[in-house]
């Protein structure tokens, strides 16, 4: 889970921000002590302090030359290359973190969070808390909760999700991948609300829901028409537990503290937005009816997934809406842009509140095959900006 906030003119010298940089990381790990810790065995977390990987490096160029490359691949983003996205990497460390200054003046912070000890909400309350501590060593913030144990028995049997995983990642690389931006307006998001809401009968339909249907709908419209025939596909979509176990757990309590739902289309006659929205919140109501977090259920998923194999076309879509990213201060602004790349797998959207608080950015990143179709698309045109840079 990689993400990277951009600073054009910090009012500190480079010396000033490393410094705070490194002190504020170091204290914010005593409270997430897990994060300093290495995993074991693909299985447990070693709580031996062993601290995060840093780097701080320089850059030969401005970071315009960065922030505005057509593509948004992480190769081109201030991270490690090659360390957070390596699935046969030597490293153990959970959290690798680069700070990066460009001889414009400008500095990147990025960091890349394993999603085996933390979920997308866990990120967020980190990196949230790192800039807090960054402006004010003595803040007081208040301390993550680690509640899982009591929630979710120690799992014996989970099946491994690794031969399902690199079975997505190897058929993804052999495949070009292009990424593009995509701007939606608050009244072009509620345009397509009340368009959903009309033809579905879904009350509030949510931002989310709408534009996972939507991206979905034209992703796979787009490589249906590259194929002699259609292929059963398939919406994977992450779900935030928190808010929905009984009773709620706290925005603080970190792990990754996920579900899955899925929407399936085995038709082209299914593969309508109307349909796929009602889907989503088919799927939502009935994970909310779970009483608790079941065993049986959340191996069932990725039972269900391993066993897949070719049968499905596989589209993700995630969210980090309603999260403050855009607020990152860490003593000297807040960003003028920050990013969460899309590390190599294709079909996969991901949702954003956009710099000015006035609608949703999403990435999308898909086949190069199916891009030019996907981004001439009418019915995506209708409510979506395309963003040629990253400014």
């Amino acid at each position: 889970m990689p993400i990277a906030a951009f600073y054009p003119f910090p009012s500190k010298t480079p010396q000033q921000v490393s410094n705070i940089i490194e002190k504020s990381l170091s204290k914010v790990l005593s409270s997430y002590y897990p994060f300093a810790g290495t995993l074991r065995d693909n299985t447990f977390v070693d709580c031996n302090d062993r601290g995060a990987k840093f780097m701080n490096v320089r850059y030969d160029c401005p970071m315009s030359e960065i922030v505005n490359l057509p593509d948004i691949g992480p190769e081109y983003l201030p991270f490690p290359k090659g360390v957070p996205w390596g699935r046969t990497s030597d490293e153990k460390s959970l959290l690798f973190v680069q700070l990066s200054h460009f001889n414009c003046g400008g500095l990147a912070i990025s960091a890349s969070l394993s999603h085996k000890v933390a979920d997308g909400c866990t990120l967020c309350n980190f990196f949230s808390d790192w800039a807090s501590i960054a402006c004010d060593h003595n803040a007081n913030i208040p301390s993550p909760q680690m509640i899982g144990l009591p929630i979710l028995s120690s799992f014996t049997n989970m099946p491994s999700t690794e031969s399902f995983t690199d079975t997505v990642v190897d058929e993804i690389d052999n495949q070009p991948l292009s990424r593009k931006r995509y701007v939606f307006f608050n009244s072009k998001l509620e345009k397509l609300k009340t368009q959903v809401e009309s033809e579905t009968g879904v009350q509030n339909p949510t931002r989310f829901e709408v534009l996972s249907a939507l991206f979905y709908k034209c992703a796979a419209t787009a490589a249906r028409a590259n194929s002699s025939s259609f292929k059963p596909s398939m919406l994977l979509l992450p779900v935030n537990l928190r808010p929905i176990l009984d009773p709620p757990l706290p925005t603080r309590a970190i792990g990754n503290i996920l579900s899955m739902i899925k929407v399936t289309a085995m038709s082209e006659d299914e593969m309508t937005i109307a349909r796929v929205v009602r889907e989503i919140r088919k799927a939502k109501d009935e994970l909310k009816k779970e009483d608790h977090v079941k065993e049986s259920k959340l191996v069932s998923l990725w039972s269900e997934l391993s066993s897949m194999g070719n049968e499905f076309e596989l589209y993700r879509s995630t969210s980090v809406c309603n999260y403050p990213l855009n607020n990152l201060d860490f003593g000297w602004g807040k960003p003028n842009m920050v990013t969460i790349p899309i590390t190599g797998i294709g079909n996969s959207f991901i949702f954003m509140d956009n710099q000015s608080g006035d609608g949703i950015e999403a990435i999308v990143a898909l086949p190069e095959k199916n891009v030019t179709r996907f981004e001439n698309s009418k019915e995506l045109l209708e409510f979506a900006s395309p963003i040629a840079n990253l400014n």
